[in-house]
């Protein structure tokens, strides 16, 4: 007993007097405010996820009867046969890009000429406005005086002084605004192959803006383009090329005429499907106003509005009826497009005839798509052959419509979907990219500093490190738009780095770009996480390592490092965690396309990204709204998920 009252005394928040408050203490106070933390943090993450659920609580039965109307009206029997027709003009377009990219690769800076050309003209244009409208004020008043006063010489000779005055102080500013325009400023990025034309350009851009005519280099250029795209046309592979092109066209105005048929009755079968929906409601409205009516006859033109609104439902049999009986006609136009197909797709020269590896490119995906074109032409044919639409549709298909759904397509004037596939894809490959990027140099650097690195060092790189997490967001996009993407296009065209998966880059905008981005953001995260676990090894452990002749670098490679595994592995997943969750730079730097990326320099989109753009023009309680938040519930236990798994690798590595 008396033991007893020696550890309560010695317990430094137990102390019998003092003032209390509802018999709380100050010693108590602090302690339920510190010791509350986990409570308070356990009920902001069940808010949250109650708050998630909650607006996305009815998307699924919302979305299965979106999906139940666009079978009843037909309009799934119509996507049908537009995939069919969408999968063969992917083919020409592919044709068309092939001869494209090869006149531009063979051309080279002869190809972007005219349009470097048409860039530094704009640019100069914005600069001396003042000194052109100068110019053409004393064109207009030498040519009044010639007009009207033909006989007084000493003023013409005065306004073509004039003139020749105005001409040459607009050659003077333009040839000062010219020289200080780089052709890395211009819009167009692509010219970066030759410098050679770039001073005549310049000179030919003030001619042209003085004159108003063409000059004779820009002439000449157009004629030398024209002359090159001749000889690479006369090629025997770009005519096969040009065959197969039109080949894959032939076929592709009937079908298109056929798909806008039937597409029209689906069209009208919706609308009056949308009538029935809402009917009631409209009903509803129109006899609460009648009841509400101040007077007799708008009461009774109410009434009769509402005896008007037809609840009747649609006869979807007979709405559908034209669209079973053009089976027929549908296989007609298949047989074509199938058959055209083919014999485009022999003509299709192979890839290595090609110099420009962004040909090459477009020719081998024609290639793979041969492989999977006419499967896809027969499986389409086969859902319409089945497609009924009484045939309910289940809960299921809502559901793994909404996770293994490969479109997102929202405010569609034709049907909308909600597939999440292309946007994890995109969230995940950049952020795979990401992390690939940032574990070598934050770990890395976490494991010089800690170990090798001299005071002076570390005293100078953990405060640079460190001051990066403290650069906003949307500073790191900016940048990522206006000069990382263009750097990326610009040194990814040579030849020597061809052979790299997806170079030559394309696009400014890229999952590449975005990724490099997001590892800067994630160095100080994963750094200073991961040299904390370092910290956390016992000094025994490298000092019995040097006792037994280790080297300091065995040492670290072969103690340090597998001791402080599991704390450099939960710095990486927390980095992760912090890459798969920022919104701002993937919004901006990362292209907006939403579909299933092939490379990581493709442009593509991710969940946090559809969230920010989408959030604010969607109406509170539609479907595009549930959608929405369906994506922030995965994407919150994707981030959960992650914390929790570092967490666990913490807790196992602080027991060793």
């Amino acid at each position: 007993m008396k033991s007893s009252n020696i550890a309560k005394n010695k317990n430094p928040f137990h102390k019998k007097s003092g003032f209390k408050v509802l018999g709380i203490g100050k010693q108590e106070a602090i302690k339920y405010f510190f010791g509350g933390n986990a409570t308070m943090a356990i009920i902001v993450i069940s808010l949250i996820i109650f708050f998630l659920i909650y607006h996305a609580w009815s998307f699924f039965p919302d979305y299965r009867k979106s999906l139940t109307l666009y079978r009843q009206s037909g309009q799934e029997f119509i996507d049908y046969a537009d995939e069919q027709l969408t999968a063969q003009k992917e083919l020409s377009s592919l044709a068309v890009q092939a001869r494209e990219y090869e006149i531009m690769d063979r051309l080279g800076a002869l190809y972007f000429v005219t349009q470097v050309h048409a860039s530094f003209k704009s640019q100069v244009l914005k600069e001396i406005s003042s000194e052109r409208k100068e110019l053409k004020r004393a064109e207009s008043r030498l040519e009044d005086l010639r007009d009207k006063d033909p006989q007084q010489a000493d003023r013409i000779q005065d306004a073509e002084k004039n003139l020749a005055d105005a001409r040459e102080a607009l050659r003077a500013e333009a040839t000062k605004v010219i020289g200080d325009i780089d052709y890395s400023d211009l819009t167009d990025k692509t010219w970066v192959t030759d410098k050679k034309y770039l001073e005549s350009i310049r000179q030919s851009v003030v001619e042209n803006i003085i004159t108003g005519e063409n000059t004779e280099f820009l002439k000449a250029i157009k004629e030398s383009e024209s002359k090159a795209k001749a000889e690479i046309d006369a090629l025997p592979f770009i005519q096969d090329l040009a065959e197969a092109r039109k080949l894959f066209q032939e076929p592709q105005k009937e079908f298109s005429t056929f798909v806008e048929e039937i597409r029209n009755i689906a069209s009208n079968n919706k609308s009056q499907a949308l009538t029935y929906t809402s009917a009631g409601a409209r009903k509803e409205a129109l006899l609460k106003a009648a009841e509400l009516a101040r007077d007799e006859e708008t009461k009774k033109r109410k009434l009769i509005e509402a005896e008007r609104v037809l609840t009747t439902e649609p006869d979807y049999a007979k709405l559908n009826e034209p669209l079973y009986n053009s089976l027929d006609k549908h296989q007609e136009v298949l047989t074509k497009l199938t058959e055209k197909t083919k014999e485009a797709l022999a003509k299709v020269p192979s890839a290595d005839q090609f110099e420009g590896k962004r040909a090459r490119r477009r020719i081998n995906k024609v290639h793979e798509l041969e492989e999977t074109i006419f499967d896809l032409f027969d499986e389409k044919r086969k859902n319409m052959e089945e497609w009924d639409h009484t045939k309910q549709v289940p809960m299921l298909k809502a559901v793994t419509g909404f996770f293994f759904g490969t479109k997102w397509v929202t405010n569609s004037s034709w049907q909308d979907f909600y597939g999440i596939i292309p946007l994890l894809a995109g969230s995940v490959c950049v952020a795979l990219v990401a992390i690939v990027i940032a574990v070598p140099f934050s770990v890395g650097g976490a494991i010089y500093v800690n170990r090798l690195a001299s005071p002076f060092e570390q005293k100078f790189i953990k405060p640079v490190i460190e001051f990066i997490g403290a650069i906003p967001s949307i500073v790191l996009a900016f940048f990522g738009v206006v000069v990382l993407g263009n750097f990326l296009v610009e040194n990814t065209q040579y030849s020597f780095v061809s052979w790299i998966p997806g170079l030559p880059v394309e696009n400014r905008l890229t999952i590449l770009n975005a990724g490099i981005l997001l590892a800067l953001m994630s160095v100080p995260t994963i750094f200073t996480l991961a040299e904390d676990a370092l910290n956390n090894v016992p000094k025994s452990y490298k000092e019995a390592s040097l006792a037994l002749g280790a080297t300091r670098i065995q040492t670290i490679l072969k103690v340090i490092i597998p001791s402080a595994s599991s704390g450099i592995i939960a710095a990486v997943l927390l980095g992760f965690g912090r890459i798969i969750g920022e919104t701002m730079v993937v919004l901006l730097v990362m292209g907006g396309r939403i579909a299933i990326p092939e490379s990581i320099t493709d442009p593509a989109h991710s969940m946090t990204g559809i969230l920010a753009q989408e959030i604010g023009e969607v109406d509170e309680g539609s479907l595009h709204w549930g959608a929405l938040f369906m994506v922030g519930l995965v994407l919150f236990v994707i981030a959960l998920s992650l914390n929790y798994i570092a967490q666990i690798i913490l807790r196992k590595f602080s027991k060793h």
